[in-house]
């Protein structure tokens, strides 16, 4: 018999989560109170978790809350401010106070300041209904440690990371949800179907966006954290329903080395003991040590870890419900709820224990970081594209959120080779307070203790974002020092009554062209280099530039004129007028190698068997960095859609939460559909799992690269017996989890277009590896023979990877093509230094046709 746990009034409800000793104000109202139902036996909409903690903050004077944004979807995102009523009265003292205790030794005396994060992950519920009980307990409590806590500190107070996600999996939670409940693990309301409430809007997990601050939900609360820098920030997690619960300390192979041991062998294992006794109170069990790395700055758990404080991971069993069973006994939602709520009050206890280590910690940490910084050979990194203002901007942007001094470049300087302009290029100190945040972003790293990680092994942002840059190990000359977000501001334009042109380097030319194409005008992109003369001076212009003829349009000029004007503000990029088509080198404007370009009609494949990471990055994509609509179609209607519609169809990689066999489901009658499909001229563009699928398919000539037979029979006849528990970690070393390496791109192609050097980093996240094109001209892009940048690779995968492995094919078949990529062009919304090869793809590839090649060519 399985027995659902119900709640009779305040006491029984109150007994069940706190103690039998605590003492509540009662003209503050509990959460069953004001709810109309006990906490664990619904799951709370967002909106009414708004509304309560507002209504504490009406009835408290320990209270506020402030608006700090909104999510995707318009949900307002709030702040929780708790203290004592003589806190409230001085927080701007408390916290210049605060953020300067960090490099004085004054200060000590004043309160500390913490923040608790629930629910990044919309279906890990439990977080955020605890933290509903930790503000009304810390509202209510009249007990003489509450009082001493609100005294001693301000603790700051996000209830949900991730409110789209968390409504999406509680409408599904309660629409689902049995009476009495239903503890079968195959029942429909423990199994969500794709995406799930996992993700943001977007399908992006929100625990990999601190570092790189793609979504508004991570601006944010970014902000919100520099404002405040908390000693101790806490991320509340869900896991695997036969699991326990975790607290830190974590794997001790897989916390960073940036960070001072300090924190992991000490300040983590003070805070363990004040969890190991929250937990042995209530009689929950748990683990530690296991599981979990603190490797990437982009976790809510590891963020403030770089800003000398510590971020605390809690992952709990997850119900994935109101009731599931498990190995043991079924756990209630209101289970998971009291082992959340018991860690934050323990964090808060542990918080204000510590108080004195805490200090210690930081004030050593960037002690001893500035020494570091100053012993560092390299004094700073110089870095901008001249080319690409938009790019770099982007990149000095994502530099300020995380408070990192940047200055602009006072002379023009060549470093490496590479040239760096006045007002086009940046320099970034290394001797600076967050030296170690700035490591993170430059610093290349290729040795690691372990071999299995739990996420990505390099995030290197500015390989990501694919900015020119250089070490600088002489005395820094630094410019002016940049505050403000950089927005470029085009120069006004002139209007001709002849063409209109648009360097493709610039990250948001394809902006400006769909949106030309989208309003009628007629663009066409030049296959070949030339030199124009521009405002009285000569002026190159590459592979890829945007041509739109005045007189060759269905609009009038006035018309041309007003939409480009509209245009280049919009996108923030140049338009350059010209008079004539008679150019000072390279080709003409009205050459056969000016090609006109055709709008693109976009349909992407999702719903099972789709990664939905993968294919909520292109749509973000298109939607942000592009403003044009996608239509995105589930695999399993696929086969009732008119494709002629579309000219362009999208299928990302396989797999993720929801795998259901990739994209195995389609049939052959829809396969066949979608070969005449490309035959009759269609653009199929492919990346990791989808490439591979669409090559066993036979829907393009292109090949995988597979272990061959022989090697095969060679590995199999010589394995080594192997210790059972070593199965995870030499399994797990054979994958590529996320790393960067070095592609050689054809920068003559049209899937190279905009690029100016042969040499990309690319992120790669899998196992896809290509053969070099039969046609020697198909191979658009290809791996170096050493092409490890940064990242753990095994050796027997780099060997691979490193011989004659193609990245990029483009696969000509009947009228149309295939584009397959083996990586992610769009990895996290943060590869600005390889969307555009995806652009490329969908904006140029109607017009990919392959070179004729017999296989003798050479051959006299």
């Amino acid at each position: 018999m399985v027995l659902c746990l119900h709640f009779d009034g305040l006491k029984a409800q109150n007994a069940y989560f706190f103690s039998k000793t605590d003492k509540f104000n009662t003209n503050i109202p509990t959460p069953e109170q004001f709810l109309g139902y006990a906490v664990g036996t619904h799951h709370t909409r967002y909106d009414m978790m708004i509304a309560y903690l507002k209504e504490l903050d009406r009835l408290s004077d320990r209270f506020t809350t402030e608006y700090i944004g909104k999510s995707h979807e318009n949900r307002p995102q709030i702040l929780v401010t708790i203290t004592s009523p003589a806190n409230h009265g001085r927080l701007e003292e408390i916290r210049k106070a605060h953020l300067a205790r960090a490099a004085q030794n004054t200060g000590d005396e004043m309160p500390m300041v913490m923040h608790l994060g629930y629910n990044v992950h919309g279906n890990e519920p439990s977080g955020g209904e605890a933290a509903l009980l930790t503000a009304y307990y810390l509202a209510a409590s009249e007990s003489e440690e509450t009082l001493n806590w609100l005294n001693g500190m301000v603790i700051t107070l996000d209830p949900v990371l991730n409110p789209d996600g968390r409504d999406r999996h509680t409408h599904w939670a309660n629409m689902h949800k049995g009476s009495p409940f239903v503890a079968d693990p195959l029942d429909r309301e423990h199994n969500e179907v794709w995406p799930g409430g996992r993700t943001n809007h977007y399908w992006f997990d929100l625990n990999r966006d601190w570092f790189l601050g793609i979504h508004p939900e991570s601006r944010n609360r970014m902000k919100i954290f520099h404002k405040w820098r908390p000693y101790v920030q806490t991320d509340h997690h869900e896991m695997g329903t036969n699991s326990s619960f975790y607290f830190d300390p974590g794997m001790t192979a897989s916390n960073n080395p940036l960070i001072p041991k300090n924190l992991y062998e000490n300040v983590h294992i003070r805070f363990a003991k004040y969890f190991e006794k929250g937990m042995n109170e209530i009689g929950s069990m748990y683990y530690t040590k296991e599981s979990f790395d603190k490797l990437y700055p982009g976790y809510g758990s590891s963020y403030a870890n770089f800003y000398g404080g510590m971020g605390l991971l809690f992952e709990q069993a997850s119900s994935r419900g109101h009731l599931q069973e498990t190995t043991t006994i079924p756990i209630t939602f209101a289970f998971t709820i009291r082992n959340q709520l018991a860690m934050s009050l323990a964090t808060i206890r542990a918080t204000i224990g510590e108080k004195t280590e805490l200090i210690k910690h930081r004030r050593d940490f960037y002690r001893t970081s500035l020494e570091n910084a100053r012993k560092s050979p390299i004094k700073g990194y110089i870095f901008g594209d001249a080319q690409d203002e938009n790019r770099t901007n982007a990149f000095v942007n994502m530099l300020l959120s995380h408070e990192i001094e940047c200055f602009e470049v006072e002379n023009e300087q060549t470093i490496d080779g590479k040239k760096f302009e006045k007002g086009k290029s940046y320099l970034v100190p290394t001797e600076q307070l967050n030296y170690i945040m700035v490591q993170s972003v430059f610093e290349k790293n290729t040795k690691f203790m372990d071999s299995v990680f739990y996420d990505a092994s390099t995030w290197t942002l500015v390989h990501a974002f694919g900015i020119p840059h250089a070490e600088v190990k002489t005395p820094l000359t630094k410019g002016k020092q940049v505050i403000a977000e950089k927005i470029k501001m085009p120069v006004a334009l002139e209007k001709s009554n002849y063409a209109y042109l648009i360097d493709w380097q610039d990250y948001y030319a394809p902006k400006a062209l769909y949106h030309l194409e989208n309003e009628g005008a007629i663009v066409q992109t030049a296959f070949k280099p030339f030199a124009a003369l521009v405002g009285g001076k000569e002026r190159k212009y590459g592979y890829g530039t945007l041509v739109i003829p005045v007189q060759q349009q269905k609009i009038s000029a006035d018309s041309l004129f007003n939409l480009l004007q509209k245009v280049s503000k919009a996108a923030m990029i140049e338009v350059q007028t010209v008079s004539t088509g008679y150019n000072l080198a390279g080709i003409d404007l009205g050459s056969n190698n000016v090609r006109t370009l055709k709008k693109p009609e976009v349909l992407m494949v999702v719903g099972a068997g789709v990664n939905m990471y993968e294919a909520g990055e292109v749509w973000h994509l298109l939607d942000h960095r592009i403003g044009m609509p996608m239509t995105k179609v589930e695999m399993s209607n696929l086969g009732r859609v008119n494709l002629a519609r579309y000219n362009t169809i999208v299928m990302v990689g396989a797999g993720g939460a929801f795998m259901g066999g990739g994209y195995n489901p389609i049939d052959e009658n829809t396969r066949n559909r979608l070969k005449m499909w490309i035959m009759s001229g269609g653009t199929l563009i492919t990346t990791k799992g989808a490439t591979e699928w669409v090559i066993r398919q036979g829907l393009t000539k292109e090949k995988l690269k597979e272990e061959k037979k022989e090697e095969k029979d060679k590995k199999e006849s010589n394995i080594t017996r192997l210790d059972f528990e070593k199965a995870n970690s030499t399994e797990g070393a054979k994958g590529i989890n996320g790393s960067i390496f070095e592609i050689d791109l054809d920068l003559t192609h049209p899937l190279g277009f905009g690029y100016t050097n042969r040499k990309l980093s690319a992120y790669k996240n899998g196992t896809t590896m290509l053969e070099p094109s039969a046609n020697p001209y198909n191979t658009i892009a290809q791996y170096t023979a050493n092409p490890l940048v940064s990242g753990y690779i095994s050796k027997e995968n780099l060997k691979k990877l490193g011989s004659n492995t193609a990245a990029i094919l483009v696969s000509s078949e009947g009228a149309g093509r295939v584009i397959l990529f083996a990586d992610n062009p769009n990895f996290r919304g943060t590869w600005y230094g390889t969307n555009k090869l995806f652009f490329n793809a969908l904006f140029l590839g109607s017009l990919i046709s392959a070179p004729s090649f017999d296989g003798n060519e050479g051959n006299d």
